[in-house]
């Protein structure tokens, strides 16, 4: 699902894995996706393995695999990551229970909680945690080795 794009240089960087919870996405996540959707085009697209070889010696070796390391995480891991992520979500809020209660004043309201299951809370951070963090060191791998993506 391609849900936006940015202009690069009269080229087009379509977003292909970024969900539409909503109407907005935050830039944090179109700078996650759109870094990485830059790797994926140029691995399928650009073919780096064709023109430059990787096998000449022990820097182009470790560039390939750092390339290949990252492109892996994206296509493979991650998603791998996101359904656990959202399963956990899921179990915690099947066994959440809330209401709205209004304020004295009448003018605003607070969240009330009736019930929730913790534990199901617990893995849930613990989890979102894990996944975020793995999220910001592939993005700095990716920074690390940008001059890398040509051919």
């Amino acid at each position: 699902m391609v849900i936006g794009s940015i202009p690069v240089k009269g080229n087009v960087l379509q977003l292909r894995g970024l969900r539409r919870k909503s109407r907005w996405t935050d830039k944090d996540h179109v700078m996650l996706h759109a870094c990485f959707q830059l790797l994926v085009d140029f691995i399928e697209q650009e073919k780096p393995q064709a023109t430059i070889d990787y096998r000449h010696d022990r820097r182009h070796r470790m560039q390939w695999c750092e390339l290949q390391a990252l492109y892996r995480y994206w296509k493979l891991e991650r998603p791998r990551m996101e359904r656990a992520v959202d399963r956990a979500l899921h179990t915690w809020s099947a066994r959440y229970r809330h209401r709205w209660e209004p304020s004295l004043d009448g003018k605003t309201s607070r969240l009330v909680v009736i019930s929730e299951d913790k534990a199901a809370k617990h893995r849930l951070r613990i989890l979102e945690d894990r996944f975020e963090k793995q999220e910001d060191e592939m993005l700095r791998r990716l920074i690390a080795i940008r001059r890398h993506l040509w051919c």
